[in-house]
């Protein structure tokens, strides 16, 4: 008679195989599904640029300029998601095109704060709105070290971006203290414009599956920034959350990301129903999943939009 052990063994064997096997299946059929949207929307970014004016008590004031081109009849409205698990408030959003405010409305779900506006459209036609917004709480400690850590070009959207630069500006006090500068996601040439300026171009178009997210690293003690309340709260909360696991409820999980993104993809595509630019569960800098190496875990920012 076979060993109830060694049978349970080969049960849970077999489990996890399949499992795995069903994840990897439905995680191509999500970038299949994503893929096929992206190339019909008839939109696309000509640049997005983003400058982050870091504030002497670690708030971050967020200008993101997006130019869209439309080339032929789409919905008129607009959404910008960004998450907030690695942020404690996103506040002063205001959106305006020509120098000129526009109405917006901002919510909170998914635990991600979405603004939204209108504007006209006359295709072939392009828009260009400036975005603004402050951080409070998404600077990073590591260590000895403070790190602004933010996607500051999202992925998950649904068109290309041509041109994408981020310039991170920090504080008078921070003049020739930064430690290192880098870039994660798609490929950038960073560079150090004065003592205090640092500017990441991207070499090449970013693609919808594609972030820019930016890391720069100084000594903690020169602003003595505290730590956030999110990264207080991740930090208590890690060692409990590392115990948790079992290969089927991981299985679960993306099974049920999957089959909401697919669906999500199919209704934000509709162009009658007011489609969306990104997918608005996306993550990461200025929030959101995903990220580059480094320490944190990851940066803030990031989302989505459309």
């Amino acid at each position: 008679m076979i060993n109830k052990r060694l049978l349970k063994q080969i049960v849970f064997s077999l489990l996890a195989s399949l499992s795995f096997s069903l994840l990897a299946s439905l995680s191509l059929l999500l970038v299949t599904v994503t893929h096929a949207a992206a190339q019909q929307l008839p939109f696309y970014w000509d640049n997005i640029n983003v400058a982050i004016d870091v504030q002497t008590n670690g708030d971050m004031l967020v200008t993101e300029t997006q130019k869209y081109v439309f080339t032929a009849a789409y919905n008129n409205e607009r959404y910008r998601y960004i998450p907030l698990d690695k942020v404690d408030a996103i506040q002063d959003v205001t959106v305006s095109e020509n120098n000129q405010i526009i109405p917006s409305t901002t919510g909170n779900e998914n635990n991600q704060l979405w603004i939204r506006w209108q504007h006209e459209l006359k295709p072939p036609d392009s828009h260009t709105f400036v975005i603004k917004y402050r951080v409070v709480g998404g600077l990073q400690l590591d260590g000895g070290n403070t790190q602004v850590y933010w996607k500051a070009i999202a992925a998950g959207r649904k068109s290309p971006v041509n041109t994408g630069k981020v310039t991170v500006k920090l504080p008078d006090a921070l003049s020739g203290k930064v430690l290192s500068f880098t870039n994660f996601g798609a490929a950038a040439v960073p560079r150090q414009v004065d003592t205090k300026t640092f500017e990441f171009v991207a070499s090449q178009a970013i693609q919808p599956e594609q972030e820019l997210e930016v890391q720069i690293a100084f000594p903690q003690a020169i602003l003595n920034v505290p730590q956030s309340g999110w990264q207080q709260n991740g930090n208590q909360s890690q060692s409990t959350s590392e115990k948790a696991g079992f290969p089927m409820i991981f299985v679960m999980f993306w099974f049920g990301f999957v089959m909401f993104s697919i669906s999500g993809s199919a209704r934000s595509d509709s162009l009658s129903s007011g489609g969306s630019d990104y997918d608005s569960g996306g993550g990461g800098g200025g929030g959101g999943g995903g990220g580059g190496g480094g320490g944190g875990g990851g940066g803030g920012g990031g989302g989505g939009g459309g």
